[in-house]
């Protein structure tokens, strides 16, 4: 992610396909800027699979182009142009997190853990709860 995200900007970016429960941009303890990488939880994984295959690759923030994915992979999914539809009046699973990052990042696999993406080069802490969204 660019210094220039916010919070609120990724917040009004991601809740444009489903309710967002919880969205955290970790950041360095010294200098307070982000890490270049966010985690978020959206209400079910049928909504994280849907955020994954609508903006991964076709996103720009700041002159930069995001990618998401579902952790668990080993490396964020690309939208392939394939028309992307809800499915209306679905039952709403367990939460599911998701996983964004800048394209400019990725220079390999990354490490994903319990449900979360990653969106940049080093490994995915295991300490993040459950249902984050990496950008």
């Amino acid at each position: 992610l660019d210094e220039k995200v916010t919070d609120r900007i990724l917040y009004e970016i991601l809740i444009q396909v489903g309710r967002v429960v919880d969205l955290y941009i970790p950041r360095d303890k010294e200098t307070n800027r982000h890490k270049g990488y966010a985690f978020a939880e959206y209400e079910s994984e049928e909504i994280a699979d849907y955020a994954v295959r609508l903006f991964s690759g076709l996103t720009r923030l700041y002159n930069k182009t995001l990618r998401f994915a579902i952790s668990g992979q080993d490396k964020p999914s690309q939208n392939n142009g394939t028309p992307v539809t809800p499915k209306p009046n679905s039952p709403l699973p367990r939460p599911h997190p998701v996983h964004l990052r800048e394209m400019e990042m990725w220079q390999g696999s990354a490490e994903s853990i319990n449900c979360r993406v990653s969106a940049y080069t080093h490994s995915v802490s295991p300490n993040y709860p459950q249902g984050d969204l990496v950008l």
